[in-house]
């Protein structure tokens, strides 16, 4: 499969600011920030039981989770992708034994297939969602698994994070669905802690405070968040994560 793991040319403008985020503010909130970290279990949590070998993480970010990924199963063949070059330098000092490339989930997609897919906070991003979701299914061999966020969208969501949409209850199912790829199982995370409270926190004060460096004072409290965030509901939230499966 790396004859085929290849980077698409994108326009320099289209990710430049996208880029310097990673550059200069993302890192170490994908590394220690609470709901990054939250996402991460809920995707290993549901990938546990499952029979893979290779795996794609699309909008891999600096790596974070393949990182943990090649700690619990060092055997796997991990590959990476983002819509920019500055992560995927970062994911590969993470993880040098991986293979990474850039290209746009809209536009283009890897012309090969993976065992297991991973698309985690990517389509709430993305105007065609669903030319995205036939790109994501052509490039699966056995699973995908999608995190996202739904329900009602904050400020700092459509400004700051950049979304596009939040999903409507029971829309990305369908949209998976009509993909043409079986749901087998969804988890919908976040009450209360999560959602509304820590949304509505990050709304009032503008998302200040979740990027940066973090030092020690802002890893511990991280620390502290991430466990309240462990008494929140895996049935009611607005983190979702849906795993899917080639019929």
């Amino acid at each position: 499969m790396s004859d085929q793991l290849h980077a698409v040319p994108l326009a320099p403008m289209e990710i430049a600011e996208y880029s310097r985020g990673w550059e200069t503010k993302w890192d170490d909130m994908k590394r220690y920030g609470p709901m990054s970290r939250h996402i991460r279990r809920n995707i290993m949590r549901l990938i546990a039981p499952l029979d893979f070998n290779s795996v794609l993480d699309i909008g891999c970010g600096q790596g974070s989770f393949l990182a943990d990924l090649q700690r619990l199963r060092p055997q796997l063949r991990l590959y990476g992708s983002d819509f920019s070059p500055a992560a995927t330098q970062m994911a590969r000092r993470q993880v040098p034994s991986g293979e990474f490339c850039v290209f746009d989930l809209v536009t283009s997609r890897l012309q090969c297939q993976f065992d297991l897919i991973i698309c985690s906070e990517v389509l709430e991003h993305i105007p065609d969602d669903r030319a995205a979701l036939r790109n994501l299914a052509a490039m699966t061999g056995s699973y995908l698994v999608i995190s996202t966020v739904q329900g009602r969208m904050r400020s700092f969501e459509a400004g700051e994070v950049g979304h596009v949409r939040n999903y409507a209850y029971g829309e990305l199912v369908a949209k998976v669905q009509e993909a043409g790829l079986r749901v087998r199982e969804v988890i919908e995370w976040g009450f209360p802690f999560y959602s509304p409270l820590y949304r509505d926190f990050l709304d009032l004060t503008g998302s200040k405070g979740t990027t940066g460096a973090f030092g020690l004072s802002r890893k511990l409290l991280a620390q502290l968040v991430y466990g309240l965030f462990l008494l929140n509901s895996s049935r009611v939230g607005d983190e979702i994560f849906v795993l899917a499966e080639q019929p």
